[in-house]
C-alpha cells in the first residue's frame, strides 16, 4: 500500500496517479500511447506554449522512472541523442489504470 494523498491504495493506483496528476505528463503519454516518436516529433506535435522544451523533457524523465514511458538509447548515457525514440508501456499503463478502476470501484 502507498500512501497517496492521505489514503491508502495500492502501488499500481498511486503510480497511475502520480503519472497523470501532471498535465505534461499526462500530454505527453497521451501522444506516445498513439505511436512511438522522437524528441523533434514531440516537440513538433507540443507548440512551445503548451509546454516547453525542458517540460517535454522531464515528463518524458519522470514518465520513464515510473516504468510508463521506454526508449531505444543506450541504459550508459547521460543525455539522450536527439533521434532517440520513445514509445509508452502500453500493458504496464493497462495494468494500473484496471487497478485504478478497480480500487476506484471498490
Amino acid at each position: 500500500m502507498n500512501d497517496m494523498a492521505g489514503i491508502n491504495a495500492p502501488e499500481r493506483v498511486a503510480r497511475f496517479h502520480e503519472a497523470y496528476s501532471a498535465p505534461t505528463r499526462a500530454i505527453v503519454l497521451r501522444i506516445l500511447l498513439k505511436k512511438p516518436r522522437t524528441y523533434t516529433e514531440l516537440f513538433d506535435l507540443i507548440p512551445e506554449e503548451v509546454m516547453s522544451r525542458n517540460s517535454v523533457h522531464e515528463a518524458l524523465k519522470d514518465l520513464g522512472r515510473l516504468g510508463y514511458v521506454e526508449d531505444d538509447a543506450p541504459e550508459d548515457l547521460k543525455r539522450r541523442p536527439p533521434k532517440t525514440t520513445f514509445w509508452a508501456n502500453r500493458e504496464l499503463i493497462a495494468d494500473d489504470l484496471g487497478a485504478t478502476v478497480a480500487h476506484l470501484l471498490g
